[in-house]
């Protein structure tokens, strides 16, 4: 976190940074290693590697280019392949949240919204030190809501209509049509590769 010329810059936390970075490295090595030791062909553990890879990129990428930015006019939010700015102006109320995600860790969470409660926009502070959030809830001078306990995105939209999609509130029916999906177009190929 730094200010400059009266702007509140807030960065990512380098100690949850490292600790996403150490964990998902030595996951990644690991599971390639049993791969190389076990039956499996050599190509296999290139594939899961791969998948494991991208993530840690994205994670040290949005470290390095991730923003919460508080100006006198705007609040921006820049991840790694985008970037959002919302007019302070518009700016009513804020909803602060601890979010727990299905076997997840709680995350804080900032939802900015409206003259007439309209979620504007949503400031995910997972990566951030909560010591940052609670300065930026400070900075942005707002009436300040929420749950004094950590919550399920359910939970959360029965206090707070409309701040939580429909896939948060109901992870695991979308994990089974996902898983549904899935097996109905594994079936469709298998029975198609059959038939010809």
């Amino acid at each position: 976190m730094r200010e400059t010329q009266g702007d509140l810059v807030l960065r990512p936390d380098a100690r949850k940074g490292a600790a996403f970075l150490i964990t998902a490295s030595v996951a990644t090595v690991a599971i390639v290693a049993a791969i190389l030791m076990g039956d499996a062909p050599p190509v296999f553990a290139l594939v899961v590697g791969t998948l494991f890879t991208v993530p840690i990129l994205l994670g040290v990428g949005a470290f390095f280019r991730a923003r919460i930015i508080l100006t006198a006019h705007d609040i921006v939010l820049r991840g790694v392949f985008s970037q959002r700015r919302l007019p302070r102006s518009q700016a009513a109320e804020v909803v602060r949240a601890t979010l727990v995600a299905p076997r997840g860790s709680p995350g804080d969470t900032l939802f900015v919204l409206d003259a007439h409660r309209n979620l504007l926009l949503r400031v995910p502070g997972g990566g951030y030190a909560r010591e940052d959030i609670d300065r930026l809830v400070t900075a942005l001078g707002l009436p300040c809501s929420g749950p004094d306990h950590a919550v399920n995105a359910s939970e959360l939209a029965r206090t707070y209509p409309g701040l939580v999609s429909w896939a948060e509130r109901h992870p695991y029916r979308l994990a089974f049509v996902i898983a549904g999906v899935l097996v109905a177009v594994v079936m469709t190929l298998v029975l198609f590769s059959i038939s010809t």
